[in-house]
């Protein structure tokens, strides 16, 4: 199952509360009693998942993704203004990168900031773009935030960066070309990550993984012919000597209203999904990973 990402443009567990410690009264015997206290009560442990599922995001991709990876390329189905409102996977992923931050490096993200050297054609190359994708508002604030997440944990964010050109070829005759906003957004996403590679390599201390974020169809391990030019995942692999690992994060409210997602052997993933974090694995280095649904 592979997913378009378009263009955006870069710009968020209650504890029990325990019962009051009861003093008791000193005793006079001719010297003071010390005071003593009981126990206060231990609240209990959260429930503990079924067996081979996970409790939360960052403990799912602690447990898949390959101590020996090098480039971790992250893919989702994405949210739409007509589909259902549920908590994204983008949002979900920023929760859980704290918990891995000390592993990355690297976050590149399948966003762009618009480049005010090109006029009107970026704007609206860019404004034509975000009414065809049809991508809820919150998505912006979602990407600014993970951006300060990375940040935070000592992580070099990335966008992508189009040329005038660029903008020029994305919307040729007043409409949106879908096939280049594919080819120019592969293009930008395989030479970050190479750069990236290249560039930390030099360095022996590196972090082990750098992350790529966007749609699930760039980073595509064995994609369909009709498609495979729109992946840098061969690319990636070969520059890092097979160590690239592809992993889907699937919303269960939006792959339930997607045909496609019918047709995959993880589709009863979704039909079970619930409070936990459940993992398909389609070999070592390719995991789908099936999100909780929102309460």
């Amino acid at each position: 199952m592979r997913y378009p990402l378009v263009a955006l443009i870069l710009v968020a567990c209650g504890k029990a509360a325990a019962p009051p410690i009861v003093e008791t009264t000193p005793v006079a015997t001719g010297s003071a009693a010390p005071v003593v206290a009981p126990d206060a009560a231990v609240a209990p442990a959260p429930p503990a998942p079924p067996p081979g599922q996970h409790a939360t995001l960052a403990d799912a991709l602690a447990a898949i993704i390959p101590a020996d990876a090098r480039v971790v390329g992250f893919g989702e189905l994405h949210a739409r203004v007509d589909r259902a409102q549920v908590k994204s996977a983008l949002s979900l992923f920023t929760t859980a990168l704290p918990s891995l931050g000390d592993k990355f490096s690297d976050l590149i993200v399948e966003t762009f900031i618009v480049d005010p050297k090109c006029g009107q054609t970026a704007q609206k190359a860019t404004q034509q773009m975000q009414t065809e994708v049809k991508r809820p508002e919150a998505t912006k604030s979602e990407i600014a935030l993970l951006a300060d997440a990375a940040k935070a944990a000592k992580i070099q964010p990335h966008a992508m960066t189009l040329s005038c050109a660029d903008y020029k070829a994305l919307v040729p005759n007043g409409q949106i070309d879908p096939l280049a906003m594919l080819t120019i957004t592969t293009r930008e996403l395989k030479r970050i990550a190479l750069s990236a590679v290249a560039h930390r390599d030099k360095d022996a201390a590196h972090r082990p993984w750098i992350a790529l974020y966007g749609g699930a169809l760039h980073n595509d391990r064995s994609p369909d012919d009709a498609v495979k030019e729109w992946s840098y995942a061969a690319a990636v692999d070969t520059a890092t000597k097979g160590r690239f690992v592809e992993v889907d994060l699937i919303v269960p409210e939006l792959a339930a209203a997607d045909a496609n997602s019918k047709k995959q052997p993880w589709f009863s993933l979704v039909e079970t999904a619930g409070d936990w974090v459940q993992v398909f694995k389609r070999n070592d280095r390719s995991f789908v990973v099936v999100l909780p649904r929102t309460k």
